[in-house]
């Protein structure tokens, strides 16, 4: 993934699937973090990834929280998403 080093133009459609599918498979998505708010729990993921230029480019920040929104959207209509 080295497109991942901030530069949003550098970013694939790829890059940022996976990337979302990354943190909605950590703690930030679950329960551990319920009371954050999304942007802060994304800001947490990838801060704790050491991917900082991503998490303090605002265009790159942008385009990996449109597409966790997304897959979250894409899930939740496709009845994976469960309220627990």
């Amino acid at each position: 993934m080295g497109a991942m080093s901030g530069d949003s133009a550098l970013f694939s459609n790829s890059d940022l699937d996976v990337l979302a599918s990354q943190f909605l498979d950590s703690a930030y998505a679950d329960k551990t973090y319920a009371d954050w708010p999304l942007d802060r729990r994304l800001d947490g993921f990838l801060r704790r990834r050491g991917m900082f230029r991503i998490a303090e480019d605002g265009d790159a920040y942008d385009l990996v929280l449109d597409r966790v929104m997304m897959h979250v959207g894409m899930a939740s209509h496709s009845g994976v998403v469960q309220d627990d």
